[in-house]
C-alpha cells in the first residue's frame, strides 16, 4: 500500500511540471533576443552640428 501511495504521489507531483500554455519556440527565443539601439553597437552617432 505504501508503494502505491508513493507512486501515486510521484505521478501527481510530475503533473505540475507540464505547462498548459502552447508557446512556440519563436516566442521563447524572442525573450532572449537583444535588440541593438542607438550606440549599443560600439559605433555611436556623431554629435549634431553647431549652428
Amino acid at each position: 500500500m505504501k508503494r502505491i501511495f508513493i507512486a501515486l504521489m510521484a505521478l501527481v507531483f510530475n503533473m505540475f511540471l507540464f505547462s498548459c500554455s502552447d508557446e512556440t519556440i519563436a516566442d521563447t527565443e524572442a525573450l532572449y533576443k537583444t535588440q541593438a539601439t542607438e550606440g549599443d553597437d560600439g559605433n555611436p552617432p556623431p554629435p549634431p552640428p553647431d549652428k
